[in-house]
């Protein structure tokens, strides 16, 4: 429950019932029965407009001597609300309106999200001409090498379409993983 209202007992006398004129929150509340003297009934009675939105955990409640009795008031309907709550000590002898206005908490399910999120990003490719780089793709260079020689040997060789096809193929092979070596 978010708020409490305070409801005074038997602070001026027998039957006193001191509330405050109104009472605003934002989602379920509870009001406290504060008892100043001797043991009283008190009822409870939401009006009709906040009947419709709201319901007591119990309407008729004893309080002892000196103390205090929380009940609950559960909302349960469409917010903002607003009406009033009767307090009534004494059999009704005597009784005091509180109005209730209830305004739900503005609440934003939306994460708050920086510019510079907002605009994709390109990888960086920064290129530095690392000779530790060159050193590590030498051997994949000079296997290719030796495969786009090996192929040429052999479609001289041969001297026929197979042979010229399977030189094509790597050839093929060698540009494409040169482009990926090289980007």
């Amino acid at each position: 429950m978010s708020e409490t209202l305070p409801v005074d007992l038997n602070r001026d006398g027998l039957h006193d019932v001191d509330v405050p004129a109104s009472f605003e929150a934002d989602g379920s509340f509870a009001v406290a029965l504060e008892n100043h003297g001797a043991p009283v009934h008190v009822h409870l009675r939401l009006d009709d407009e906040l009947g419709e939105v709201a319901t007591l955990e119990a309407s008729n409640h004893y309080v002892e001597e000196g103390s205090t009795r929380s009940v609950g008031v559960e909302l349960r309907g469409d917010l903002p609300a607003s009406g009033r709550l009767k307090v009534v000590t004494g059999y009704g002898a005597e009784s005091a309106y509180v109005d209730v206005n209830v305004e739900p908490e503005e609440r934003s399910d939306a994460i708050p999200v920086d510019d510079d999120l907002t605009t994709p990003r390109r990888p960086t490719t920064e290129r530095d001409d690392d000779p530790g780089e060159l050193r590590r793709n030498l051997p994949l260079v000079a296997l290719g090498v030796a495969a786009l020689a090996l192929a040429v040997t052999a479609g001289l060789l041969v001297n026929g379409l197979a042979a010229l096809f399977g030189t094509l193929v790597v050839l093929v092979g060698v540009g494409v993983a040169a482009y990926f070596l090289l980007d």
